[in-house]
């Protein structure tokens, strides 16, 4: 193919690059980024369902937590005022005692979730416990009867007016100065009482495990989240409680703040929220019972009485939900995934479309160029073998025997007028070596000679001194003249041969010289 139809072609195969490109990256660049802003607001969107989810639990399980203390309130208010706790508020007699003792202990049966139901003297002693063991309810013998009066929620509880009702915080049931193991969350609901006289006799008060309830926190639909119920002082109460024991002066804690600073700096200054970390994705929102209590007291008139008469201490929780930030990149993951694939289908198709239409515009192209040259291959093939035609006559009309040597000093053509000069017929020189046409003594000279003219040729002139035998088919020699022509044909180091005849010049000279002589 002609040097200038290949860079046609090459010109034509770079506009049609140029042109791809210029058609297919802009594309890409949107494509990309619709496909990015989509995959970002997917996972924003999923993001945003799984905090929906966990507010609606977090509403149910503050539902479930209001109805349940509120119903204890109304317990609590009862007890207090049965005939058989006034009569051993007035008296304090064994039967009386008794009497309460039984009293406690059937109210414990019908209520599984009370853990402990207590009457606790002014001084802080306690004075009848009913506490539960293996889910069975009994009565504490005296000896095993415990001093109160330090504990924050008899302090906060024995100051109010008899009749009132105190909610305490929720945190972790405590025995003997150290937290229950395992441990055991706990609601305390009480209120101060009084005898016939109007004395205080200390205060009644209901331990309300919330355990049962706080299982209902966790999600088995969701084993990657885990569900953390604080309280307002930064105590964990539920979940793997005993990895974050602490030994604090020797104070055991179960301290969420010291564990997680970064979350509770935000959960203590707003009631709920998102934050995402290094240690995953974190939710939270503040649970209000008492919000709750009061929607309850509005549906049911009953409670409303029990409810105008409590007072809380700090009763309120903060749910937080968490989920590793193994979740989040496998959410994200697998959203940039499919989003992924989708642009690559769009651009796939999208650029086989403008690959398959450009490609035919470049053969229409080629073709046209092909039958260009085509034309002008065939005008130049016809020029070219005019011009082959009338050298070929000419080097046949010369006089002077002519021939073409190869690099290897093999006969490749001959005209007419050598081929009568050294006596062979038509076409008996080519492929012959041209040594064989000198004398057999000059032959291996010859040889060299050509050797080292073919690593330098150069044209040599007719007459300069180059006067050699050649030697005919039948044997016999002629005093001949060479002149010598290097050229190339396809790469090819050829030698274009002149060869005269000295033989008619010797004999004219000859006859010169006898005729003088005479």
């Amino acid at each position: 193919m002609p040097k200038t139809d290949s860079a046609a072609r090459r010109h034509s195969a770079r506009t049609a690059r140029y042109e791809f490109l210029i058609l297919f990256l802009p594309i890409v660049v949107l494509v990309m980024v619709v496909g990015y802003s989509f995959a970002s607001l997917r996972a924003e969107s999923r993001i945003k369902e799984i905090l929906d989810y966990d507010s609606t639990r977090l509403h149910l399980f503050s539902g479930f937590l209001g109805a349940e203390v509120l119903g204890s309130l109304e317990h609590l208010r009862s007890l207090s005022a049965e005939a058989v706790t006034r009569q051993v508020l007035d008296s304090r007699t064994p039967e009386h005692l008794q009497s309460l003792e039984s009293s406690f202990l059937m109210l414990a049966q019908r209520n599984p979730q009370y853990q402990q139901i207590r009457w606790i003297d002014e001084s802080g002693i306690e004075m009848v416990r009913v506490t539960r063991d293996q889910g069975d309810p009994y009565v504490v013998v005296r000896q095993d009867l415990q001093n109160k009066s330090e504990r924050y929620y008899f302090e906060a509880a024995n100051a109010l007016l008899p009749g009132e009702l105190y909610i305490s915080r929720i945190d972790l049931n405590v025995e003997h100065g150290q937290i229950e193991l395992p441990p055991r969350p706990m609601l305390r609901i009480a209120t101060p009482v009084a005898d016939s006289d109007r004395e205080r006799r200390g205060i009644i008060i209901i331990n309300i495990a919330m355990k049962h309830l706080f299982d209902l926190v966790s999600n088995p639909e969701q084993p990657e989240a885990d569900y953390l119920l604080v309280n307002q002082q930064g105590t964990l109460l539920n979940g793997e409680i005993e990895n974050f024991l602490t030994a604090d002066e020797g104070d055991q804690t179960v301290n969420f703040i010291l564990s997680y600073p970064e979350v509770w700096k935000k959960a203590s200054v707003s009631d709920s929220g998102s934050l995402e970390s290094s240690d995953g994705l974190w939710t939270w929102k503040t649970l209000s019972p008492v919000d709750t209590f009061y929607s309850l007291s509005r549906a049911f008139p009953q409670y409303l009485t029990a409810f105008d008469e409590s007072i809380n201490d700090n009763f309120s929780l903060t749910l937080v939900a968490h989920r590793p930030l193994s979740t989040l990149l496998t959410l994200r993951r697998d959203i940039r995934m499919l989003v992924s694939l989708g642009v690559f289908f769009i651009l796939s198709v999208y650029g086989l479309s403008l690959f398959l239409f450009l490609s035919g515009h470049v053969r229409a192209r080629h073709a046209e160029v092909d039958a260009a040259y085509a034309m002008a291959r065939a005008s130049n093939m016809v020029r070219m073998k005019e011009l082959e035609e009338r050298f070929h006559l000419l080097v046949e009309a010369s006089s002077i025997g002519q021939m073409v040597v190869d690099s290897d000093g093999l006969i490749e053509i001959s005209n007419p007028a050598a081929e009568r000069m050294l006596g062979y017929e038509k076409g008996e020189l080519e492929g012959m070596p041209v040594d064989t046409l000198l004398p057999a003594s000059l032959q291996l000279k010859h040889l060299q000679q050509r050797k080292t003219f073919m690593q330098a040729p150069e044209a040599r002139k007719m007459g300069e001194d180059r006067k050699l035998q050649a030697v005919r088919k039948d044997g016999s020699s002629i005093p001949v003249e060479i002149g010598l022509n290097p050229y190339t044909d396809h790469g090819r180091q050829l030698i274009l041969a002149n060869i005269i005849d000295l033989s008619a010049r010797k004999d004219t000279v000859k006859s010169i010289d006898e005729k003088e002589f005479v």
